[in-house]
């Protein structure tokens, strides 16, 4: 029920369709015959593009993201047992209607576990994911997609163990831990996007993983230079994925989903 939740509260949370939702109000209001409501209409109208020109301008995304990617260095233990992947942005219906495996920015996921894999030859390797959407396509899972991807880059899939029924962060570490029953003295390391590490290892953790974060996909240098990018399309997306994370953070801790609001 909370997974069903969450997907709905955030077609009405992100930052675009807020925006989208207060200039279609103020287009409305511009039509009133009240005065104070045609003003309440222009406000969210020049409120709205305000909004766009900043976001456009200024590298906000870059500096509401840069935070989460800060949070977690690589910085490995002597040993490691094992090594888990998070699902990230694998497209089911595409990669199944295509003939090709295909996924966004959780690609670099793989090339980093790849890359941990060689690094950790005796390490257990485990990927999970099922499904992070709300209506999940019926013929394949992200751990289906994930296999022939791993495939595609030369990576030995008989070693890995695919957990393919999770469908958000939670559940990525409550139902790989019931698969993999990972011994609280075990080294493991996490892959997964750096802006998306503080709530997967606060996740890990909760559950009862020793996890060590290494973190992969960045989108910043991890400075917060002052620049004009004059790129509102680049910058939008960051900021939409850093107030889902940040968002997201909040609801977990919330729920007693993660070890702390801002793991560390």
């Amino acid at each position: 029920m909370s997974f069903v939740l969450s997907k709905v509260l955030w077609i009405f949370l992100a930052p675009a369709n807020v925006l989208l939702a207060l200039l279609g109000a103020g287009l409305v209001l511009e039509t009133s015959p009240r005065q104070m409501w045609r003003k309440t209409g222009r406000f969210f109208c020049f409120f709205v593009v305000f909004c766009f020109t900043v976001i456009a301008v200024f590298p906000v995304g870059n500096w509401a993201i840069t935070p989460l990617e800060n949070r977690f260095a690589f910085n490995p233990p002597a040993h490691v047992d094992g090594i888990v992947v998070l699902g990230g942005d694998e497209m089911t219906q595409i990669s199944d209607k295509r003939g090709q495996p295909t996924a966004h920015d959780s690609m670099r996921r793989y090339v980093w576990f790849k890359n941990m894999a060689q690094r950790y030859p005796g390490a257990k390797l485990v990927f999970t994911g099922g499904s992070g959407l709300l209506m999940p396509y019926k013929g394949m899972f992200e751990a289906d997609v994930a296999r022939d991807l791993m495939e595609a880059i030369g990576m030995p899939t008989e070693r890995v163990i695919f957990e393919k029924n999770s469908r958000n962060t939670f559940q990525n570490a409550r139902f790989t831990a019931d698969l993999v029953h990972p011994a609280p003295t075990e080294n493991w390391l996490l892959v997964t996007s750096a802006f998306h590490m503080p709530r997967a290892i606060g996740c890990f953790r909760k559950a009862g993983w020793n996890v060590y974060a290494a973190p992969t996909g960045y989108f910043t240098p991890g400075t917060y230079s002052f620049y004009f990018p004059f790129r509102f399309e680049e910058q939008m997306h960051l900021l939409t994925i850093a107030f889902h994370e940040y968002v997201g953070l909040i609801a977990y801790r919330l729920m007693g989903r993660t070890t702390a609001l801002w793991p560390e």
